[in-house]
């Protein structure tokens, strides 16, 4: 029988894209699975909203600044280490959102969807409950991502991995409510600071640091309910211990979360709830000040999601109506899901008064297994070769670690010259294990149909700086560049029943030194309101190709390249009417060029590029204190992303609108700050919008589309102080609105989508008690 292959990406491996090939033609010309992410969370809405965001510490400000803002009534300052500087958010020439960890709380948020779910334009599919793709301004491909296009960090060390055959790399880090101080999301390309994969932006997990001057600590515990859904319970623990003032402290922190689920199953493998799970994480920090000038920062990061299976629904495209009952999909084989990461960091700074250098080393070690039910595509074709075929499971373990170190060397700010300079080097090693098993009616025991191992390696140093100029009081320019150079290798071996004769290896090597630019330019209006301009360039590493012995290599390169864009972005940011105002606005214009994606030759899936984009948009955000009594905010995102020439591998055509993207999202909220029988008090409702989408592009057959309708949530959260604790409430999604997160078209029939939704209405209470 002549050779062939087929790509496979499944429910549970869509943040994986895993490319798992088979040696049998007949099966070639069957569909290939290719999860999408066609998430936006994002919002327009009424008037609701805890959003805070400007309203609400990202890290300590100056003593004097909190206490003007208390006599004031006005909007707090917020500080950010954005630009690697401690600088105040509305100094910094770009879009940089604070989440902090406070409203988090108040919103009953646990993950990630949550944390990013009033950020416009900041979007997260779903792959079912667990996992998903983050993208930014629509800087996205949907199905056939296969490196992240944002980066995510914690503190200032990255996570993830950087090479396509890393696979799950680019899902990004999940992290619970882990001692967090706040977020920080970093729009547009960063990649002369924060390095590939941070080309369409940045997220960063900002924890809390150990305080050397008193013992301090909390315990919380929480409870919350689904419509339709289990029980959820959640509980927590953070300590605080001083070990000598101004000297040595440790902060150790604990949680444990158990979901309910909201999933149901009909079939051989049927049940209730079949997403439910448990998440548990655990971090320590320590920090050391031997001397006044030298601070060590050390920190231990663990963190393990479970899942009894993912959360999809099948859908009648048709009528975007459930076939089996809302929130209820077929099943013929159980698919659990578990996932461990654990991340040590090093920070050493000193401080030589005209600069500081950081040192900053870290490990990363990431575990996947999981496994999807395939057999609504590969079981019918298998059962006409004469095999009785009950269930057909994919099963994948992936394997990653992950070492760097960073030096940088920081100039101390309000000269007329400042400058940073920095080495970057990261080492990355990783393997997929992936298997297809028929399993076989009458008690016949299971047929191995194929195994594959894919290890991988990457390799990177770069050099980086930038120098900003401040040419009067009111004027400053900065230019920016990284140089690097990375190396890859990988290899696959492929062996089984669908494997005739012996082992199938292939593999490739690569390298490249991409450089990345930036450059800009601020001016202050005056002393609470300044307009800058931002050029940005950024890049994912490309990679090898594993040709063939036949492959057409007029079609499939050796080596697939990086691709890159150019981002220009102009913004004004003002606090108005005596800092009771805030105003954030910028308009982006994003070239994408050469775009990865794959591509099929002889039956087999390469990598190639394809296409250019471009994408335009606008981002408003306001917030409003009248008083200390009440915070309002809102924000909205408009995105018109699109194609500029033709992608083959998407089979696409040049104006198609990429996936995963509304045109318009927008989010808004208003918190009630009260006093009850004596006693602080709050309550808030937030209202988000998010636009139609695309599931895919319109007219491929290889990431084929459905319209995902607009949706609208809304939230309610209310809390009250006491002495000892205190208690806050909340419901998401009010309504309890369906809303289609991302949808997959042809992997169960022809006519059905395999859907992932936003969460259903949940109510929930926390009670914290600290001491």
């Amino acid at each position: 029988m002549p050779s062939g292959s087929i790509a496979v990406t499944t429910p549970s491996m869509e943040c994986l894209t895993q490319m798992i090939r088979l040696d049998n033609t007949g099966f070639s010309r069957l569909p290939r699975p290719s999860f999408l992410r066609a998430t936006p969370l994002a919002l327009l809405v009424a008037s609701a909203a805890v959003l805070m965001g400007q309203a609400a510490h990202a890290q300590t400000a100056a003593p004097a600044a909190e206490a003007e803002s208390k006599a004031t009534n006005a909007l707090d300052s917020v500080t950010v280490t954005a630009t690697r500087r401690r600088e105040p958010v509305r100094e910094v020439p770009m879009q940089v959102n604070v989440v902090p960890s406070e409203k988090l709380e108040r919103e009953g948020a646990k993950k990630l969807a949550d944390y990013i779910a009033d950020q416009p334009g900041v979007n997260l599919t779903s792959s079912g409950t667990v996992g998903g793709s983050l993208s930014m301004r629509g800087l996205t491909t949907g199905p056939s991502q296969t490196i992240a296009t944002v980066g995510v960090y914690i503190d200032d060390v990255a996570t993830g991995m950087s090479s396509a055959y890393a696979l799950g790399g680019f899902t990004p880090l999940d992290m619970g409510m882990l001692d967090l101080h706040h977020i920080e999301i970093l729009r547009g390309p960063q990649g002369t600071l924060y390095g590939a994969g941070a080309m369409g932006g940045v997220l960063k997990y900002v924890t809390n640091q150990p305080d050397t001057t008193e013992f301090s600590g909390a315990v919380k515990f929480g409870a919350s309910s689904t419509k339709g859904g289990g029980s959820g319970f959640n509980t927590g623990l953070m300590l605080n211990i001083p070990i000598k003032e101004e000297t040595a402290a440790v902060r150790l922190s604990a949680f444990s979360d158990r979901v309910g689920g909201n999933y149901n199953a009909v079939g051989p493998a049927g049940g209730t709830n079949v997403d439910r799970g448990h998440t548990e994480g655990g971090r320590l920090s320590l920090l050391l000040t031997p001397t006044r000038d030298l601070t060590i920062r050390m920190t231990a990061t663990a963190q393990e999601v479970n899942r009894r299976g993912l959360g999809f629904e099948d859908m009648t495209i048709a009528t975007g109506r459930p076939v089996y009952g809302e929130r209820t999909r077929f099943l013929s084989t159980g698919e659990p899901y578990k996932n461990r990461t654990t991340l040590w960091g090093l920070d050493v700074e000193y401080d030589f008064g005209w600069a500081r250098l950081n040192s900053i080393t870290s490990v990363q070690d990431v575990k996947i297994s999981n496994a999807a039910d395939i057999s609504p595509i590969y079981a019918p074709p298998l059962r006409s070769l004469g095999y009785p075929v009950v269930s057909v499971p994919l099963g994948s373990n992936v394997d990653q670690h992950r070492t760097s170190q960073e030096f940088r060397l920081t100039s101390r700010s309000g000269q007329t010259f400042e400058w940073l300079a920095g080495l970057y080097f990261n080492r990355e090693r990783g393997n997929v294990a992936g298997s297809i098993d028929a399993n076989l009616a009458g008690g016949l025991p299971s047929t191995n149909l194929l195994v594959t191992g894919k290890p991988n390696r990457y390799q990177e140093a770069a050099a980086y700086g930038d120098l900003t100029w401040n040419a009067t009081s009111a004027l400053s320019f900065t230019g920016g560049v990284r140089l690097a150079h990375n190396k890859q290798s990988y290899s696959d071996r492929s062996t089984g029943l669908l494997v005739p004769g012996a082992p199938m290896t292939n593999g490739g090597n690569s390298s490249e030194s991409p450089t990345t630019y930036l450059a800009t330019a601020k001016y202050a209006l005056d002393k609470t309101s300044n307009v800058y301009f931002r050029a940005a360039s950024g890049y994912r590493p490309g990679g090898p190709n594993g040709l063939k012995p036949n492959t057409n290599r007029n079609v499939v390169k050796p080596m697939y390249e990086s691709d890159s864009l150019w981002s220009y972005e102009l913004g004004y940011k003002a606090d108005l009417l005596n800092r009771t105002v805030s105003v954030e606005a910028a308009l982006y214009d994003i070239e994408w060029k050469n775009i990865q994606q794959p591509i099929r030759d002889g039956g087999f899936s390469f990598f190639t590029n394809a296409g250019d984009a471009r994408i335009k948009g606008a981002e408003l955000m306001l917030g409003w204190k009248p008083n200390r009594d009440w915070n309002l905010s809102s924000s909205l995102s408009l995105i018109d992303a699109r194609l500029q020439t033709d992608a083959a591998g998407l089979q696409a055509k040049a104006g198609t609108r990429l996936p995963s993207t509304p045109r318009v999202a927008a989010s808004a909220g208003i918190t009630r700050n009260f006093n009850l029988a004596g006693r602080d008090a709050y309550v808030g409702v937030a209202a988000r919008y998010t636009g139609k989408r695309n599931a895919g592009y319109e007219g491929s057959t290889v990431a084929p589309s459905i319209n995902l309708p607009a949706y609208t949530m809304v939230d309610l959260q209310a809390g009250i102080e006491f002495p000892r604790f205190s208690i806050a409430a909340y419901v998401r999604n009010l309504a309890d609105k369906r809303g289609l997160v991302s949808a997959e078209v042809g992997v169960t029939a022809p006519t059905q989508a395999l859907v992932a939704l936003a969460p259903a209405r949940t109510i929930g209470v926390t009670m914290t008690v600290p001491f």
